[in-house]
């Protein structure tokens, strides 16, 4: 009965129909064990049925790559593959399930997958990623509060419990993950403004005294008063951060990054906002909010994603809410980007930095690794979809 679950989820995935729950159940099956079997003989039937006119590997390698996919104890040795010319690229409408080749270390807990168009047209023998002395292992639970007074708390080296007070504002570390505020008699306090920020490599949730969830993703920060007092709740941000504002008619939830402003009323949606980044986004998961830059402003409704870029306008597109919340939820998704956007994100959440040694790769990228694993995990993944790396301490070097 698994097995034939396992088939059938694998079908609509690649058909582009599945749902969110059937993603959800897919995943979870591809990370357990005891699918390996199945799983194998999947991908093998996928193989055989694949028709492009192009050819992409002989016999030889293509059982090659399923054997070292599939022999968990060789698995970190993943065959390089040197990046050439790309092949000929089909429309995504005409994409049927068998032209997809999906590369799985089920132990690992990782998957990727790679199109046609992204698979170069030979493989050979190149150095594999070098490790350095030290693993250089995913992010965590760490942050930085600092407080009204500029005194500073590091968040990931404290017990639960109280931390701070600031007139009847009590600072409460819930958990591992999590800061609280709790507020007595607000209108009759002074306002104070705390910032939390997370380093690269870091991620952390603030409950506002609100009761309004924020998350903040690697590199980002949050400046907030301890209290809301007035008619506005307002708060500035960097970086990328998700927010569930509580409901209040009466008071309007105000965010400042750079130079937009995203007003709310209460509601789930996710701003994007790096320096390195080429827009900011603002996606809606539940709600509405109205976006605005200058003189311009646009309402968004559910699935809904606005883009500011150097032209100074607002776009709106609808979102891809997998691939946006997939940090939130674990995970690094790629939906076509391009080697330097991917690295990007590496680069945050494992506080590396990346530098290019030659030609940058080209090509771009579809999958999903799971953000718990060290680098040299997630780099060999990639790398099998024609990327080759060496790292040097925290340096990872792309070569070309």
């Amino acid at each position: 009965m698994r097995e034939l679950r396992l088939t059938y989820l694998l079908q609509v995935y690649f058909d582009k129909i599945a749902t969110s729950a059937e993603r959800d159940e897919l995943m979870g099956l591809l990370v357990q064990s005891g699918n390996d079997t199945q799983l194998k003989i999947l991908l093998q039937s996928t193989w055989q049925k694949f028709t492009s006119n192009d050819t992409i590997f002989n016999e030889a390698q293509s059982q090659q790559i399923i054997a070292n996919i599939f022999n968990h104890e060789t698995a970190a040795e993943v065959i390089p593959i040197k990046h050439a010319e790309t092949l000929r690229r089909p429309h995504y409408s005409l994409w049927p399930a068998a032209a997809a080749i999906i590369l799985f270390i089920v132990s690992g807990a990782v998957y990727f997958l790679l199109q046609p168009k992204q698979l170069p047209q030979q493989i050979a023998q190149s150095d594999v990623v070098k490790p350095s002395t030290k693993v250089i292992a995913a992010g965590g639970y760490k942050a930085v509060l600092t407080l009204a007074d500029g005194s500073a708390i590091i968040l990931d080296s404290t017990h639960q419990g109280t931390l701070a007070k600031q007139g009847n504002v009590k600072i409460m570390r819930v958990n591992n993950a999590t800061v609280a505020y709790k507020a007595a008699d607000e209108n009759n306090l002074p306002t104070r403004y705390n910032t939390l920020s997370t380093p690269n490599g870091g991620q952390y949730q603030l409950i506002l005294p609100d009761g309004s969830k924020v998350w903040l993703n690697a590199s980002s920060s949050i400046h907030f008063p301890t209290v809301f007092k007035g008619n506005e709740r307002n708060v500035s941000v960097t970086g990328e951060v998700y927010f569930e504002v509580a409901k209040n008619a009466a008071k309007p939830f105000k965010i400042t990054v750079k130079d937009m402003e995203v007003q709310v009323l209460g509601t789930h949606f996710n701003i994007m906002a790096y320096d390195d980044e080429n827009a900011m986004r603002t996606t809606l998961l539940e709600g509405s909010v109205k976006v605005t830059k200058g003189n311009l402003h646009k309402m968004l409704v559910p699935g809904q994603q606005s883009v500011i870029n150097e032209s100074a306008e607002i776009k709106v597109a609808d979102a891809d809410l997998d691939e946006v919340m997939a940090w939130k939820n674990g995970l690094f998704q790629f939906n076509g980007l391009d080697i330097k956007t991917v690295m990007r994100q590496i680069s945050r959440w494992y506080d590396v930095d990346v530098v290019y040694e030659g030609k940058i790769p080209s090509g771009h990228f579809t999958g999903v690794v799971n953000r718990s694993n060290d680098i040299l995990q997630v780099l060999k993944i990639i790398q099998a979809g024609g990327v080759r790396f060496k790292i040097e301490g925290r340096k990872l070097v792309v070569l070309s």
